[in-house]
């Protein structure tokens, strides 16, 4: 791969995911990159090598833009998401739910992982805050009740002791 195919495969999978201009703005950023550092001495494949795949690459800018309020990037993920199905690369047998001998999930359009984001819900929040506090409760509750015959002695005897000092 050269560096044009690197930057043109990474424009190709930021088009439609991100807006134009954070489509431009990443492609002159890693032109520029490409730039400084054939100019510091190294060659064009150690740095396609230590960029990896632009396709990887596109996905984590992707997934930055989402982050950082890109609302064109938030849609193509979540049309991403409901719309991809699991295929298997590397030619390992699949089972039923898509992944391949080793495990791993790919989706079918470039054996980009899937994410999956588990949100608990608010109503279960605040049960598991109501019944933590109920158990708080509960436990200083019967600390209290337990304490409570030998405290009151302690405590009678501590003002007695007090009204006798105090004549």
């Amino acid at each position: 791969m050269t560096r044009a195919e690197f930057l043109e495969s990474l424009r190709r999978a930021l088009n439609g995911n991100m807006s134009a201009a954070a489509v431009e703005d990443n492609i002159q950023f890693y032109n520029g990159y490409f730039s400084s550092q054939t100019a510091q001495g190294r060659s064009e494949q150690d740095v396609l090598r230590e960029l990896g795949d632009p396709r990887i690459l596109a996905r984590t800018l992707i997934d930055a833009a989402e982050r950082a309020g890109d609302m064109r990037a938030r849609e193509a993920n979540e049309t991403q998401y409901r719309t991809s199905g699991y295929g298997t690369q590397g030619g390992g047998a699949s089972d039923a739910a898509g992944r391949n001998s080793s495990g791993a999930s790919w989706t079918q359009d470039g054996g980009m992982r899937e994410h999956r984001v588990f949100r608990i819900p608010g109503w279960l929040i605040a049960l598991a805050v109501v019944l933590i506090l109920f158990v708080a409760v509960s436990v200083v509750g019967s600390l209290i009740w337990v304490l409570l015959p030998y405290a009151v002695p302690v405590i009678l005897v501590v003002y007695i002791v007090k009204l006798i000092g105090r004549r």
